[in-house]
């Protein structure tokens, strides 16, 4: 375990910093072999005090004081190095992990995943920076003394020094069997907590529906499902580290045991003076006591262990390529699908896809659910990469270009919107965050949220504050303020009323930007101002035309056109509460 966490210390220091870690790592060597040097001069000092000439003892003490003195120099030392690549730690383990998150596919993040790069992303600051000098440092020390004493124990009295270097071993596999039986209840645990951690957040955000459903009882929740595991896997990690401990403390007091004996042996026999005995178990204690600081951190260990398992899960994720170069777009790009296949977790979504986007026009992309409308934007917003086929921008292939330039291309709206905690303003700066007050004002005026923004509103988490229709708004003026050439709408008018569903699909029409759209819609609103409608059904391309066209060839569109016209003339009727058509 300890070799573990090394080895990936290792791999995130960053590479400049590679130098005082090798100058780290000779202080730590120096510092512990001062240690051993201090506590192995009591012997002579000890000696001397019981012999005929006491006052030899006053040099000895001396090399003592110079030695302690010299290891308190290398210690003051050793933390500033410590603390400096704790530093160097932080930095580059957020900065390259909150960089991967973005290149990441997003099939990857599973629930579980999910929960290891938000775990990853929200290591602390004190943890991480004092990662080298609170843990690694003691850890180093622990177990380089007992090294260091027993090699020399058999310089000063060999005897002691090979019962001290068959101890060694014993009390090192112990240790390792004592958190090997603790480990596999320690990741339950981790599970656990983590799955407990997303309930109690779901329990939180669900209360409107929990209180209308009557089930705002705890325990007969997700939540308290998750309570109920969390408390298991607790007292089962409880009940394991018993063993471990009582596993390691026999093993101590054998060593410690193995050590005093030999020593009174020595001194029995005559072979051992008694003052030196005397000092060669002041020295046998020393040697244990390292491995009791080993087991006393390796709770703490583990939970690092833990957290850099966590960090290098997201560091080594497969992400997307970073190429090279850029892409000029003049004005609305022409888009191409070329026998386009992509599916999540090898089922396709679509299927050889081919249509063509031509430069400034608004396609508008309707089919059952299911048909991979939304996954098709995915496709051109970059946020998936076809598993087959090819998409062209201006004739370049998409995949090829930078993952910065690719987004830098699409602006999208999202079916459900998020957004930011701060104010409204804030929120649609965020497509452009170089853009002055009145481009911004102008971007909130076509979305029709121009009086929420003059209000100041503060959106609170996750736009909890505004309504859905607010939210929506909000991201739409996001998107229309964005300079990019790409404009994608997936369902922008879903959470709005017939009023508000007509003013923003008038927006986004009068967008001055000259753009490519597309936009997914089940309404007609949006249909209708179309230059181009694609029909999709079970990933393929049914029909495609001018909106009149695909009325007039009466096919799949045009059933979907007349269903929903039926469906607006319904009414609720007065007298028997029953639907009749107007």
């Amino acid at each position: 375990m300890i070799g573990t966490v090394i080895r990936t210390l290792i791999d995130l220091i960053p590479a400049q910093e590679r130098g005082r870690a090798g100058r780290y790592a000779v202080l730590a060597v120096v510092s512990t072999a001062l240690r051993a040097a201090s506590c192995l001069l009591l012997l002579p000092l000890v000696s001397a005090l019981f012999s005929t000439t006491p006052a030899d003892a006053f040099g000895w003490l001396g090399a003592l004081t110079a030695v302690t003195a010299l290891a308190w120099a290398v210690d003051t030392a050793l933390s500033r190095h410590g603390f400096a690549l704790g530093f160097a730690l932080l930095d580059r383990t957020h900065r390259d992990t909150a960089e991967r998150v973005t290149r990441i596919p997003l099939g990857w993040f599973t629930g579980e995943r999910t929960a290891t790069a938000r775990r990853a992303l929200a290591a602390g600051g004190p943890e991480l920076v004092g990662l080298v000098v609170n843990l690694l440092t003691p850890l180093l020390s622990a177990v380089l003394l007992p090294v260091a004493l027993a090699a020399g124990l058999l310089v000063a009295a060999w005897p002691v020094g090979v019962a001290a270097v068959l101890a060694l071993p014993a009390l090192l596999v112990a240790l390792w069997a004592g958190n090997r039986i603790s480990r596999a209840a320690d990741a339950a645990d981790a599970r656990a907590h983590s799955a407990l951690t997303e309930r109690v957040l779901e329990f939180a955000r669900t209360q409107q529906a929990l209180r209308a459903a009557r089930r705002v009882d705890p325990a007969r929740s997700a939540a308290g499902d998750a309570v109920t595991a969390q408390r298991g896997t607790t007292l089962r990690l409880l009940l394991l580290q018993v063993p471990g401990q009582l596993l390691f403390g026999v093993a101590a007091q054998l060593a410690l045991v193995l050590l005093a004996g030999t020593t009174a042996v020595l001194a029995v026999r005559g072979d051992l003076p008694g003052p030196e005995a005397v000092a060669l178990l002041v020295v046998a204690v020393r040697f244990v006591e390292p491995f009791t600081t080993l087991s006393e951190l390796a709770p703490a260990l583990e939970t690092v262990r833990g957290t850099l398992a966590d960090i290098r899960a997201v560091r080594t994720a497969d992400a997307e390529p970073g190429a090279e170069g850029a892409i000029e777009v003049a004005g609305a790009p022409r888009v191409e699908f070329r026998d386009v296949t992509f599916g999540y977790g090898g089922t396709p979504v679509v299927d050889r896809l081919s249509f063509t986007l031509e430069p400034g026009t608004t396609t508008a992309v309707v089919g059952p659910s299911g048909s991979g409308k939304s996954t098709v934007l995915a496709l051109l917003a970059g946020l998936h990469q076809p598993d087959g086929g090819r998409i062209l921008i201006d004739g370049q292939d998409a995949t090829a270009l930078p993952p910065a330039a690719r987004r830098r291309l699409c602006s999208m709206v999202f079916q459900h919107p998020y957004l930011f905690d701060g104010g409204v303003r804030d929120n649609i700066r965020a497509g452009d965050p170089t853009a002055d007050d009145a481009a911004v004002d102008r971007a909130a005026a076509l979305a029709r949220v121009d009086r929420v923004v003059e209000g100041s509103t503060p959106v609170g988490e996750a736009g909890a504050a505004l309504s859905g229709g607010e939210r929506q708004r909000v991201t739409i003026a996001r998107a229309l303020l964005s300079p990019a050439p790409i404009l994608l709408v997936d369902e922008a008018t879903s959470a709005l009323d017939t009023e508000n569903e007509a003013a923003v699909t008038e927006a986004l029409t009068a967008d001055p930007r000259d753009r490519t759209r597309v936009v997914v819609a089940h309404r007609l609103g949006a249909v209708r101002t179309a230059d181009r409608v694609l029909y999709l059904e079970d990933g393929a391309l049914v029909e495609q035309g001018t909106p009149a066209e695909l009325t007039a060839r009466g096919g799949r569109f045009a059933e979907f056109r007349a269903h929903h016209e039926r469906s607006a003339a319904w009414r609720v009727g007065r007298e028997t509460g029953s639907a009749a058509p107007a």
